[in-house]
């Protein structure tokens, strides 16, 4: 690659790294056209941010420069070998991979993920049926002694299987805060910040923190855990469990939460003006469009949605 290309990924990655973080504003998105329309190459390199997002989901933006060259050179290489080159890169230390938080290799080369705004169900080798939703990784770990789902990120619904073998074994989602084990049940696992959150639909699960503290969750119950204690048991709300059917649900919900539950579903950055956080909104909306659910929200609730650019939203008072 020359150098005026490799100057102007470079730029394109800083730009990228500058609209995804929270300090992003109407100033960047100006500058970020100026800079646009001033020169071709600068448009010709963020078009390969924009080719490159689109073929393996949000890349973060301090990893973005040296993905986008490999793929500049290898563009039509498999996804697993670019990755795997991004393994070789991660573990030489060069691109400050634990300032990311979403762990993004770990994530890419589970055995099953999803990327933004992806939902996927499969069907394990007992007959258990697994969603993932958005963002989500999981590896399988099925042996004599345990049916093993180990959730490196996001959130799965679980719809478990009677075990065919002689002696039934156990299914079990584990995350870094401790173990779910089914009994018999249709339940989800969604991974939060340094806890995880349980809702059982069908029957109940029994969770065990990492310290060992043992917890039961029956049908219509949802909890949370760390890795040393869980919380009491809540009532599910009726729509929870919605994001399976590609729905948000809500009832009464402020805005702010509201636009924090769809930005798991969008590229980029989604923000609310502090005028307008307070607003409840209720309503049902589709998270495999997220455009058009911001678009309903405008229609429904005296708000105003401002696209300042295909990865930028602004959510405001109506003028």
């Amino acid at each position: 690659m020359n150098q005026s290309r490799r100057e102007a990924l470079q730029a394109a990655a800083q730009w990228y790294a500058r609209l995804c973080s929270e300090e992003a504003g109407p100033a960047d998105e100006q500058a970020l056209q100026q800079w646009l329309s001033s020169d071709p190459m600068h448009q010709w390199a963020w078009q390969r941010v924009d080719q490159l997002q689109a073929r393996l989901g949000r890349v973060p933006g301090h990893l973005a420069l040296n993905t986008l060259e490999r793929a500049e050179q290898h563009f039509s290489m498999s996804r697993r070998s670019v990755l795997r080159g991004l393994v070789l890169m991660l573990g030489t230390g060069t691109l400050g991979v634990a300032a990311y938080r979403h762990a993004p290799v770990e994530l890419w080369l589970a055995d099953h993920h999803t990327a933004t705004g992806e939902i996927k169900q499969l069907t394990l080798d007992d007959g258990t049926t697994l969603i993932l939703n958005t963002a989500s990784a999981v590896d399988i770990h099925f042996n004599a002694n345990e049916r093993l789902v180990i959730l490196r990120e996001g959130e799965i619904m679980v719809t478990t299987a009677s075990d065919s073998v002689e002696s039934p074994r156990p299914f079990i989602v584990q995350t870094p805060q401790g173990r779910v084990r089914a009994q018999g049940t249709r339940f989800s696992v969604r991974m939060l910040e340094g806890e995880t959150q349980v809702a059982v639909f069908e029957h109940s699960v029994a969770v065990t923190t990492r310290t060992g503290s043992q917890n039961q969750c029956f049908a219509g119950q949802q909890l949370t855990f760390t890795a040393d204690t869980a919380s009491p048991p809540t009532s599910l709300a009726p729509t929870d469990g919605a994001w399976t059917r590609q729905m948000l649900v809500v009832q009464n919900m402020r805005l702010d939460a509201f636009l924090a539950e769809l930005s798991r579903y969008r590229t980029g950055v989604l923000r609310c003006a502090p005028s307008v956080a307070n607003y409840r909104i209720t309503g049902a909306f589709r998270v495999d469009d997220t455009d058009q659910a911001l678009h309903a929200l405008s229609k429904s609730f005296p708000v105003s949605v401002n696209f300042r650019t295909r990865y930028w939203a602004m959510v405001d008072e109506k003028k």
